[in-house]
């Protein structure tokens, strides 16, 4: 890693959909990603016209510039140096830049002369959100946020801080009498209940804005809906009828919830009010949370369905239209599979029965091997270079000594072979790769079938490439529990500190009888924590229909993100028996014996009409230096910054401090206070 040094420019990772346009205001929406954060996508982009902070004015007298932010010095020497207002805040309608905040320097010369106004130079650290004309703060008008006003003069350096919030209204224009009747409002409504989003739930930035679903409604009903951070403030009204309502967040003439998630890093609360054309009732209210990066992914799933076209492993991007992951090149089925952790290949299993395996290039779809040997369920090393294989042999059966086998991505030949301790009955199964590719994590099944088996602990082994491959430390880290006799499923947290696992009734969650919930534990199976708001503790009546459990590779806003899937109703949309893709945030320092995880958003865009199981949720493949990105770790070398031209992010070589999202070794490789997870910097 180059070292570390401090950035002089603020700018940030973007966000994904969005047509940014090439140039300075292109730059200052590219920042929106990274609310809070004075470290930037650029090392030294060209300040944006119209967003430039002011020059300092020429020395005049005692009020003379000193100690500037070029290192010019003057005559004028302070003790005491002070920011007026501290901590300061204003609030401005969406794309208007006034009203503006003004600032004065208070100076205290070394003999106790108190200079009321000091002339100096004037600095906000988020230039996405703001910018200083002259000693006042402008506004963009863009985005909310909060940062850091400095001011240098008199060799002292003051700082402050200053908080823009943005305030939006959409939809109709309700009437005066009906305002009136919100406003007046004293009776708690007694039908309306929001089912979708959950109170609790974390949304990262980057993917489409759910969709606000309640029942309870009236014919009649007019609603306004807020939705309110410290730096964003949303206020919409509309005409939904009937009981069953819903709410989507306009897109035009500006996308409004990808501006309030820019603008807001944390806590969002959101009310639901109702006027039924006699009674306006008090608002309903519920808080998400907002995490202050952008997740980036494509979910490769199986979709179980017997009508025309099968059953094969599909690929959506969150809100975005499915579509298959693989050629089809006379394959009855492609199912059972596995994505390397840098998105390039999928393993998978094709034509069921004894489901030989075989490799796949996800820019393509291409077949890279297809092997003749039986296997059914396998695993990919984060590179996608080697396949650990063999859930079953011929027939679905078990070898004697029951084993799986490591080739490469390329061939079937075998380059070692993992085996249980002598003696240990069972067979391994659903195997997974860490992500620092260090350890395998599997399942071993003792009773039932190959493919829902009913008995399963969860084991781990050490693994060994390049000259000389092998498996060593092969050992038992979860056990069943009184409740449920498989663990299986296992995934590993990104910096591979942690696993989740699912406990189930079965291995096969896709069967009607089938029962499971999401557990978690340390990569040495210690201080195992069931995730019970992720399985829907709280929220629904039953919270033993969750299975197939997977994280994906980076750490984003301070979380993890597990993808699962479920069998519970998505809002009033869709309550049917299908299985359906859900993702839940997960705390990325558990406290023992607390759960860590958060309630679940539907991921949007799946198919209702089947079951979508084995969500395999990671990152799209690299790209080349000159490409043009979102985030760091959509860069092969794993530095997303502002082009030269300043038209926009594009993947660089390293330099200076990595920014959220961008590649790191460890902590110090990261700007300011991230942390280095999994090989990316993330808040924490």
């Amino acid at each position: 890693m180059a070292p570390r040094t401090a950035p002089t420019t603020a700018a940030a990772p973007s966000r994904s959909r969005r047509n940014l346009r090439s140039g300075a205001l292109a730059l200052v929406l590219l920042c929106a990603a990274v609310g809070g954060y004075s470290a930037g996508c650029g090392s030294d982009p060209p300040p944006p016209s119209g967003f430039t902070p002011a020059e300092p004015p020429p020395p005049t007298g005692e009020g003379g510039p000193g100690g500037l932010f070029d290192g010019a010095t003057s005559e004028l020497k302070l003790k005491e140096l002070t920011i007026v207002p501290a901590d300061a805040s204003l609030t401005v309608d969406l794309g208007q830049r006034s009203p503006t905040l003004p600032f004065t320097a208070r100076g205290v010369t070394p003999e106790g002369k108190v200079i009321e106004s000091v002339v100096g130079a004037w600095g906000f650290s988020r230039f996405d959100v703001a910018s200083f004309t002259g000693n006042a703060l402008t506004p963009t008008g863009f985005i909310g946020g909060k940062g850091e006003v400095t001011f240098k003069a008199g060799g002292l350096t003051a700082t402050t801080t200053a908080t823009v919030k943005l305030r939006m209204v959409a939809g109709e224009t309700p009437t005066t009498a009906q305002e009136a009747a919100f406003t007046a409002a004293t009776v708690s409504d007694p039908t309306l209940s929001v089912l979708y989003p959950y109170n609790g739930t974390v949304f990262p930035r980057g993917l489409v804005a759910p969709l606000l679903q309640w029942s309870g409604g009236s014919a009649t009903g007019f609603y306004k809906i807020q939705a309110k951070s410290s730096t964003f403030e949303y206020t919409a009204y509309a005409t939904v009828a009937g009981a069953n309502g819903v709410y989507t967040f306009p897109k035009t003439p500006v996308d409004a919830w990808a501006r309030l998630t820019d603008s807001t890093d944390g806590a969002l609360d959101v009310t639901v009010q109702r006027y039924d054309g006699t009674t306006a009732y008090t608002p309903k209210p519920m808080q998400w949370k907002i995490a202050g990066a952008n997740l980036k992914g494509t979910v490769y799933y199986t979709r179980l369905i017997d009508q025309a076209g099968g059953t094969f492993v599909r690929k959506l991007e969150p809100g975005g239209t499915p579509a298959n992951a693989t050629q089809v090149n006379g394959e009855a089925c492609i199912a059972c599979h596995s994505v390397s952790k840098d998105g390039s290949r999928i393993v998978g299993s094709v034509n069921g029965g004894d489901s030989p395996w075989g490799v796949w290039d996800t820019r393509t779809g291409a077949k890279l091997f297809q092997s003749a040997q039986a296997s059914g369920f396998q695993a990919i090393s984060p590179d996608g270079a080697y396949v650990l294989w063999r859930h079953w042999s011929p027939g679905q059966g078990q070898d004697n000594p029951a084993e799986l086998r490591l080739s490469t991505a390329t061939s079937d030949a075998i380059l070692a072979t993992l085996r249980l301790p002598g003696g240990t009955p069972g067979a391994p199964s659903h195997p997974v790769w860490s992500p620092d590719g260090a350890r395998v994590a599997f399942g071993v099944r003792t009773a039932g079938g190959a493919l829902a088996y009913t008995a399963a602990t969860i084991w781990t082994a050490k693994v060994t490439l390049g000259a000389t491959p092998g498996f060593s430390d092969v050992k038992k880290i979860i056990d069943a529990n009184a409740t449920f006799p498989v663990a299986t499923n296992p995934t590993y947290t990104p910096d591979s500190k942690f696993v989740a696992f699912m406990r189930a009734n079965k291995a096969r969650g896709s069967d009607a009888d089938s029962r499971g919930e999401l557990w978690g534990a340390g990569a040495d199976g210690g201080g195992e924590v069931r995730f019970d708001k992720a399985n829907g503790a709280g929220v629904l009546t039953a919270t033993d229909r969750n299975w197939g459990p997977s994280f994906h590779p980076v750490a984003a806003g301070g979380y993890y993100w597990l993808a699962f899937y479920a069998q519970r109703n998505y809002g009033h949309r869709f309550t049917g028996q299908n299985r359906q893709m859900w993702i839940a945030a997960i705390d990325l320092n558990p406290t023992a014996g607390v759960d860590p995880s958060h309630p679940a958003f539907y991921i949007a865009g799946q198919e209702t009409d089947a079951t979508n199981e084995r969500p395999q949720f990671t990152v799209p493949p690299c790209k080349p230096l000159g490409q043009t990105c979102e985030n760091g770790y959509d860069c092969c070398d794993g530095f997303c910054r502002a082009a030269e031209d300043g038209g926009g992010l594009v993947c660089q070589k390293p330099g200076g401090c990595a920014r959220l999202g961008e590649r790191c070794a460890v902590k110090a490789d990261c700007c300011d206070q991230a942390e280095c997870v999994g090989g990316y910097c993330t808040p924490v």
